[in-house]
């Protein structure tokens, strides 16, 4: 996994980022015309949630040669051409802190594109976040304390809209509180079919439902403590929007592992803390911990962090035997800031 730093304005931190990637032989390729034509679209929904990200795209498609078009389209049509991914996230509220704990897995031949950043951006919150994707995030905890992740549904219909990457990018850099963040969830026109779990260091937990068609906010049930995600819709009027059959093929566990957090998070009577988010994590028997040989597919990162003091723990490969590494990148630069 690469460690990359950004920071300064939008344009600068797509110019420096878009350099050091060019620098390394990073090439962009042609994008196909439908493409182009779905993100030429999309520009529209980005401006109105995040316009931020357009001038960063600007900047990254500057320095790799490449034009605004071509940039954008790859970008804007994450989520409208994916494969689908298959990860599991989890947040916990206890008496002492909040605990959140991300899978993310995904076929390994992209794991040499997996990056950690750390995000500083002149006019927005800081941040530790993962992808997979230029300039968006997959998940991620900033300096206020907001944790968020996300996690792949099988749609029934595909709209031009925002890619969940640069939602999830956002939301990192713009919201500090779950009112906040489920605010800006809510109200954008999503492309494709996902899942969005927040959680703050006060101990709110909610996920976003999210499609194009209707967007629905759950909260934890009333004698849960703690929220789960995986790849599928847990409310019923959201239900009817997701594509159960190609669920049944391409993510077919995922709600053996919702049942398996759950039944764990339950078990621990609230008491839980890094090293039993870690157990979670590493499960087998619930397909937590993802080895899937014949597709050549497994966890290729996971997290843990608490929110209260944001401090961060990554796992780069399948957690039941990578050892987790604190990242204080984010805590050094804010001392700095500071």
């Amino acid at each position: 996994m690469y460690k990359p730093v950004v920071k300064g304005t939008y344009h600068e931190m797509g110019l420096r980022y878009g350099t050091s990637l060019y620098k390394h032989g990073f090439r962009l390729d042609e994008q196909k015309p439908e493409k182009l034509e779905f993100g030429g679209k999309c520009e529209k929904e980005v401006e109105r949630v995040f316009p931020e990200a357009l001038e960063e795209i600007k900047g990254f498609a500057e320095a790799v040669h490449a034009s605004f078009e071509q940039a954008s389209a790859l970008i804007f049509g994450v989520g409208a051409f994916k494969v689908s991914s298959q990860c599991s996230v989890f947040a916990a509220s206890t008496t002492s802190d909040v605990v959140f704990g991300r899978n993310y897995d995904f076929f390994d031949s992209f794991r040499k594109y997996t990056e950690g950043y750390l995000t500083c951006p002149k006019e927005g919150y800081w941040s530790i976040g993962h992808s997979d994707i230029f300039i968006g995030r997959e998940d991620g905890v900033n300096e206020r304390g907001l944790a968020l992740a996300m996690t792949g549904v099988s749609e029934r219909t595909i709209k031009p809209g925002i890619s969940f990457c640069l939602l999830a990018r956002a939301v990192l850099d713009k919201c500090a509180t779950i009112k906040e963040a489920t605010k800006l969830l809510a109200d954008a026109h999503i492309c494709s079919a996902d899942n969005f779990l927040v959680a703050d260091r006060e101990g709110n937990l909610a996920v976003v439902e999210a499609s194009p068609e209707r967007t629905r906010v759950r909260r934890p049930e009333k004698s849960d403590n703690f929220i789960v995600c995986t790849n599928h819709f847990v409310l019923p009027e959201m239900q009817e929007m997701e594509n159960v059959e190609d669920r049944t093929k391409s993510n077919w566990d995922t709600i053996p592992r919702y049942e398996t957090i759950s039944g764990m998070l339950r078990k621990s009577n609230g008491k839980i803390n890094a090293q039993y988010a870690q157990s979670i994590l590493s499960n087998h028997s619930g397909y937590v911990c993802s080895h899937q040989r014949k597709i050549k597919l497994s966890t290729l990162w996971s997290v843990i962090a608490t929110l209260k003091e944001p401090e961060i723990f990554r796992a780069i490969g399948n957690p039941c035997r990578a050892k987790y590494v604190q990242d204080i990148r984010l805590n050094k630069a804010l001392k700095r800031r500071n």
